[in-house]
This record gives structure tokens, sequence and C-alpha cells, in this order.
């Protein structure tokens, strides 16, 4: 029976630390280890004399020593480790073997199935480096300090009092927030929370936390409702000043009824837009070819930020 593509790269990457570890074995040694003949065995080292990190010059191969007596690699690049699921490949495994399993009509696999099941289980409950995992849904987000303040104030619907950190300022800021619920994404855990400050509702990750305090008032105290008022009143019109590429002027000839001015920025163009959609104006922002750069106001240029680090991460 002949093997499939997924075999022959599954045992060559399982070949690469192996041979790393075990230098001098031949290739028939190789062969009875990995349960394959000579011939393929000889074959799948040919391979990977032509595999490595891109590049694909000579310095990016991995560099082997080959022939029928002794196998060595000098130079396995990354691979010289052996393959290993990360939590949220086991979390995602354990999921979907619990949707399989109950319709898998033979009996032996579905018994193999519940036994890797149960193997994938013990996993996730093992705590590695004192290092304690959440597991919400399909995501393993490390926990905080600050998960159970946040907890409890959703608890109680009432404020917090927390400074945080700009991700891409790396500037802390004091922050009265009022938490309404928190989720889990990427390995990391937010809390959606109106920010007193920003006038509006707001996404908050627990490890930019640098710290928490209940404040006993809510949305409803007439102090904060005040205040919050004062905020959104300060918001209209919105006013976004931003610095635009000369390849976006046809952005700013399109939309002349929000432009409130046009001034040379170096190489680029100062645009001081008038919108009563903030919501509108970041997502066009974002879909502009040329470069952005949003100098005023803060919050407006921190929300678009993180809608780019979200952009980014779905191609890490």
């Amino acid at each position: 029976m002949s093997e499939s593509a997924i075999e022959r790269t599954a045992r060559a990457l399982d070949l690469i630390p192996f041979i790393t570890a075990n230098p001098g074995l031949s290739i028939g040694e190789l062969a009875q280890t990995f349960n394959c003949s000579p011939a393929q065995m000889f074959k799948d080292l040919e391979m990977l004399f032509m595999c490595g990190l891109p590049g694909y010059t000579h310095l990016e191969l991995i560099d082997m020593e080959l022939n029928q007596d002794y196998v060595s690699i000098n130079n396995p690049q990354n691979l010289d480790r052996p393959r290993k699921l990360s939590a949220s490949e086991v979390v995602a495994l354990t999921l979907g073997l619990d949707i399989l399993i109950p319709i898998i009509s033979d009996v032996e696999l579905r018994e193999r199935a519940v036994l890797l099941k149960g193997k994938f289980s013990e996993l996730l409950v093992q705590e590695q480096s004192g290092e304690i995992a959440t597991v919400v849904g399909e995501i393993v987000a490390t926990a905080t300090p600050f998960d159970s303040t946040f907890s409890e104030a959703i608890k109680k619907s009432c404020g917090l009092d927390i400074s945080y950190r700009s991700a891409r300022t790396d500037q802390l800021r004091q922050r009265l927030v009022y938490p309404v619920r928190t989720y889990s994404e990427r390995g990391y855990l937010y809390s959606v929370a109106f920010c007193t400050l920003a006038g509006e509702e707001r996404h908050f990750r627990h490890d930019r936390v640098n710290s928490a305090k209940i404040n006993s008032t809510s949305l409803t105290d007439k102090g904060s409702q005040a205040q919050v008022e004062a905020q959104v009143e300060e918001r209209v019109p919105l006013l976004i000043r931003v610095a635009l590429s000369k390849r976006n002027r046809f952005f700013i000839e399109a939309h002349r009824s929000i432009v409130q001015s046009t001034l040379p920025h170096g190489n680029s163009l100062e645009v001081t837009f008038e919108v009563g959609d903030k919501e509108w104006i970041i997502r066009e922002l974002l879909a502009l070819p040329g470069s952005v750069e949003i100098l005023e106001p803060i919050t407006v240029r921190d929300e678009y930020f993180h809608r780019l680090d979200a952009i980014l991460e779905l191609y890490r």
C-alpha cells in the first residue's frame, strides 16, 4: 500500500530531530526505527537536502552528511525539536473529537478516538511552570491577577479604576471603566467596558492592565452620568486629524463635505475630518492603500492601532 504525501511529510519532520539527537546511525538502522524500507528512507533523506528556510540558498538549506553507513545533520535550521502541539491546537482537536465520536460507526475506531481524546484532556489539565490556563471555547488564555477584579465589577455592576498601558505608545493612563462582559481571543482575556475617558465602550486586554481597584459608583449614579454626558458632549462633532500619503488624495477629494482643512505634512497631507460616525472613518482609513497616521484624538488612534493588531494577528 503506497504512502500518502502527509505520511511522508510527517516522517520527514520526525527524522530531523531524531537524527540530530542520534547522529551516526546507518540508513538501515533509521529505516528499521521508522518502519520503512531502506530505499524509502534514502528517498526521504534525499528530499531533506532540498528543505530549509525561506531564502532558498545553500545557507538556508538543511546541512546533512549522508552515506549508507553514516547519517548526520549539521544544521537542522529550526526543526531540531520534535513536533509538539500548542495548547490551542490541543483544544481544537479535543472539540473536534467531541463532535466526531458520536457519529463514528466503527467500534474499534471509536475506542481509539475516545482514548486519544483522553490523552488530550490530560494535557489540558496539566500545569506547566506554574502558568494557569483558562479554556474558553477553542481558546486557551493565560490568566492575570486582574481577572477576578473584572469579574467582581461585572457581578456588582460597578466601576473599576484602572491603570492601562497602550500597546502602541507604551504609555500608562488612568481610566474609570464599567465592565459588562469578558471574553477570550487568541490567547488573551479581554473585557468590554464603558470607558468614561473615551465616552464609549472599549475593549481592554487584561495583561495590559497595571492596576485595578473597585470603584463603588455605577453608571446610574448622578455623578457618573454627568461625567459621561459631559465627555460625550465634547465629542460632538468629532474632529479627527490624520496624516495621509499623497496616494490617498482621491479619498480627500471624494469626501470634501467632511474635510475641515488640508495642510502639508512633510511628504504627506495633514487632513482634519469632521465626522459623526467614528466607526465609519476608522473602517475607511483601514482600507486606504497609502500610509495613514492618526494624529488626534489619541483614543481614536489607539482604537485604529487595536484594529490593525487584530488584522495582523490573523496572518501570524
